[in-house]
């Protein structure tokens, strides 16, 4: 399996194939889809274009907020897709920071997050001190049209202490201020656990970590950061998405690969008793590697809803991907169940769901497929350019969940292909998502879909 950089680089998109996109002609399952926001078009020599990554976050009047890697010559962005002030109903977007790498970082390719301020936190996968990334601030405008600031609070240092690139995976905010996040690389070296180094997953020499970043006494004070957990592939290895919390502090998260099976696990860092205790780690579920019924190689970040039932996605499984919940004990220490709640194919359905799921007060699961669909093929989307799905609960435990097509890409001449989300709701009750290119512009566009 490729690095970050190298995925990055695949999923860029040619110019030259964007009229043959076009040209295709495709089924929607849904006529519910509308554009927000066009991504301008952007060419390079080799005739490649840019393309945004990672989840939107909304602010309360309604804003979007999200991440673009950029690609050379194009500088990454920080950007905010601006609400329409009626009587007008144009979307606009605005660039809040431009990453010039070096030092301050390069390839945001994850979501951001607010704080109570109103400043944005998340990762870059370049840049920084040692050139493994960084964790970044950027600080609101003291006026509506100032300019916003940036602050590399942590540089990763790579193996054997720190993690490295970040990739995918952002920062999430405890109770108290602290930040938590994941690295799919750096720790636990490959002289230290040789699995680390079997090339399967990633051309890596080490595991990846779980990381803790304290928050200043002080406002404009240093934050301290500090491992809490490195990966030593048998507990599973690549961790994949941001980590999420449950309402006790416990911190949840999954990993790509690695485990007594090699599919990846769900594990779970049980919230320290007293500040100077350390965190206790715990496998929840691994996943085993022989294509058989369960589902294998976790994709994005984990969904906690319910009576603290865990929900994913996974790449891998029997077909092409699936979704798979959680559940826990009823007696505490006991093992957890996992349960498939959807097995995708090919034909109609989507394939290799790789974001994260969302979740609605009636429990029903909306998601995202990067590839599969009714909205047909294209040099650059060979078995269809992805979905918009639902998977309504069962009227009985134990029953089937039932999926529904919210939207196959592309749907006309100008839709989007290749969603790069998850979602996310929408003041009116929409779900907003990015796709990474098509569009009218061909660089990415900004929909929303109403159930």
């Amino acid at each position: 399996m490729m690095n970050y950089k190298a995925l990055l680089r695949r999923l860029r998109v040619s110019v030259a194939f964007i009229a043959t996109l076009f040209a295709v002609s495709a089924l929607a399952t849904s006529q519910t889809e509308s554009v927000i926001y066009n991504f301008p078009s952007v060419e390079q020599s080799q005739l490649t274009v840019c393309g945004p990554h990672g989840n939107l976050v909304a602010d309360a009047a309604g804003n979007f907020y999200g991440t673009d890697a950029g690609c050379d010559p194009v500088p990454a962005t920080v950007y905010e897709i601006v609400r329409p002030a009626p009587p007008s109903k144009q979307w606009n977007r605005k660039v809040l920071y431009t990453f010039t790498g070096g030092a301050t970082g390069g390839d945001p390719m994850t979501g951001l997050t607010f704080d109570n301020a109103g400043d944005l936190y998340g990762t870059a996968n370049s840049g920084g001190a040692f050139g493994l990334g960084v964790v970044f601030q950027l600080i609101h405008p003291a006026t509506p049209n100032g300019q916003w600031t940036e602050i590399v609070i942590h540089s990763f240092a790579g193996p054997p202490n720190d993690g490295s690139s970040p990739g995918q995976t952002g920062v999430v905010f405890d109770k108290s201020g602290n930040l938590y996040g994941a690295t799919p690389l750096g720790g636990i070296t490959i002289a230290e656990n040789p699995l680390c180094g079997d090339g399967l997953y990633y051309a890596t020499t080490s595991c990846g970590v779980v990381f803790q970043m304290t928050s200043p006494p002080t406002a404009g004070g240093e934050w301290g950061e500090a491992v809490i957990h490195y990966f030593d592939y048998t507990q599973g290895a690549f961790p994949v998405g941001t980590p999420i919390f449950d309402a006790q502090g416990n911190l949840y998260g999954a990993t790509y690969g690695g485990g007594p099976h090699r599919g990846g696990s769900v594990y779970r860092l049980n919230h320290p008793v007293a500040a100077t205790d350390p965190w206790k780690f715990r496998v929840l579920y691994t996943f085993p590697n022989d294509f058989g019924t369960d589902m294998s190689y976790p994709a994005g970040s984990l969904t906690l809803h319910g009576t603290g039932e865990l929900y994913g996605n996974a790449g891998g499984g029997p077909h092409e991907g699936g979704v798979f919940q959680l559940v826990p004990p009823t007696v505490a220490g006991g093992p957890w169940t996992e349960n498939v709640l959807h097995d995708f194919s090919s034909g109609g359905d989507g394939t290799y769901p790789n974001a994260n799921l969302l979740v609605d007060k009636a429990g029903n699961l909306y998601g995202t497929t990067g590839s599969g669909g009714s909205g047909g093929s294209s040099p650059f989307c060979y078995q269809g350019c992805g979905t918009v799905f639902e998977l309504s609960p069962p009227a009985s435990v134990g029953g089937t969940w039932t999926e529904t097509i919210l939207h196959s890409f592309p749907a006309g001449e100008y839709d989007g292909v290749k969603p790069s989300t998850g979602l996310i709701f929408s003041k009116d009750g929409s779900l907003v998502g990015v796709t990474h290119d098509g569009g009218k512009l061909g660089s990415g566009m900004v929909y929303k879909i109403t159930p």
